[in-house]
């Protein structure tokens, strides 16, 4: 941390996903600041999984903590997993696909301004439907493959997350569209 000093740490709250913290700290000026900062214990893992005609499956999904349903790529935990094990294990719980190529795409940062909160975001191409049983435990919607032209719909109406749309922008560096 260039220039910034932890004056002091203190947990506010705990799971065996996530923490909550409280920092006072000083900044590069010397300015007295207090920071609450989400961690997330392990990285998350996002999916962008297309299918042989290179259309990119989504699905509807409620978010409670902004009470609206959106348009998201397969995603969750990685649980302490190797990144690609997890993300394989994810598709396959919430959209019952797999797939037998798969790119690293890259790391991300989720709300970096808050907290530190990794994404690895990953390309299963060819992905094909190989279960219809689904966790349960997720509240998920409709799920289809999507074409840009929807794609882009949904990002303008402000459908969709903005990890998706970074991911579709890492897919776009690695070849994809």
């Amino acid at each position: 941390m260039p220039g910034w000093k932890v004056l002091s740490t203190e947990e506010i709250y705990k799971t065996p996903w996530m923490r909550v913290r409280k920092d006072e700290v000083l900044n590069h000026n010397g300015k007295p600041l207090t920071y609450s900062v989400v961690e997330l214990k392990h990285p998350s893992v996002f999916i962008l999984a297309t299918n042989s005609n290179e259309q990119v499956f989504f699905q509807r999904v409620y978010r409670y903590t902004i009470d609206k349903t959106l348009w998201e790529l397969p995603a969750g935990h990685s649980d302490g997993e190797e990144p690609l094990t997890a993300a394989k294990r994810e598709l396959l719980e919430e959209a019952g696909l797999a797939s037998d190529d798969w790119v690293h795409l890259g790391r991300l940062y989720q709300v970096a301004g808050i907290g530190d909160a990794p994404l690895e975001a990953f390309w299963a191409k060819n992905a094909k439907k190989v279960t219809n049983e689904l966790d349960e435990l997720e509240d998920i919607g409709e799920q289809k493959f999507m074409d840009t032209a929807e794609i882009e719909d949904i990002a303008r109406r402000g459908d969709t997350d903005s990890p998706v749309l970074a991911v579709l922008y890492l897919a776009k560096i690695h070849g994809y569209n």
